[in-house]
């Protein structure tokens, strides 16, 4: 049976969870928060090189970056597909997962430590972010019109993207500027209400709302945050 190991807060690991949920693949998840080195799990770094998460264990070893893993999902459980059937549909989606990874929630993450720690960020630092973000949001449009699905007349790979990632992207925006940015994209609001209704969808987010306080808990005797 595949293991995979990671931790229900972490989008990343939400990622591949997500697509094996929705494939009904059995699978065995494995607690591993990241934090690697003298204080925490050294051998981690066998299963990921950078002790990040997630990594899948199957029975030829071990698979790290979830965006590799997802791939590797897809090829050994090909149905039901969460990819288009022609390779112009394959390639758009790769791409609207790849802006959203790369533009809105990249650039959301520099404000995720003031955001667990209940900090101010830098003035600067918040400035390009609210910029980028704005710039991003703009681009988002026009990949996507989300009426249906982010791509398409199926659930697919870029919905896998925009539900991991994009709550975060939220999260940011109504902290530290005052407002959700992605309300600005026609349809989005409706489409993540309708995603949310998913059960797959429910159970990760069930799933991160009950590791929370045991997350906070290793930041704080790891980190000291």
């Amino acid at each position: 049976m595949l293991k995979l190991h990671g931790f229900s807060s972490s989008n990343y690991y939400n990622v591949p969870k997500l697509a094996l949920l929705e494939k009904g693949v059995a699978f065995e998840e494995v607690l591993s928060y990241t934090g690697v080195g003298p204080k925490y799990k050294p051998e981690y770094l066998d299963k990921s090189p950078l002790g990040k998460v997630p990594a899948l264990e199957t029975d030829e070893g071990f698979i790290s970056e979830s965006r590799v893993i997802l791939d590797y999902i897809e090829r050994t459980y090909p149905e039901p597909s969460l990819l288009p059937g022609t390779p112009f549909g394959i390639a758009k989606v790769q791409e609207l997962s790849q802006f959203i990874e790369l533009y809105l929630e990249l650039v959301a993450r520099r404000l995720i430590p003031n955001l667990l720690m209940r900090t101010k960020p830098d003035p600067e630092v918040l400035k390009d972010v609210a910029g980028s973000l704005e710039k991003a949001v703009a681009g988002l449009a026009k990949l996507s019109s989300f009426e249906t699905y982010a791509y398409g007349d199926q659930f697919t790979q870029a919905d896998i993207a925009a539900i991991a990632n994009l709550p975060i992207v939220r999260s940011v925006g109504k902290v530290f500027m005052g407002k959700d940015p992605l309300s600005q994209v026609p349809g989005l609001d409706a489409y993540c209400k309708r995603m949310e209704e998913r059960p797959q969808v429910k159970t990760i987010r069930g799933d991160a709302a009950s590791d929370h306080t045991s997350f906070m808990a290793h930041l704080k005797s790891v980190y000291g945050m």
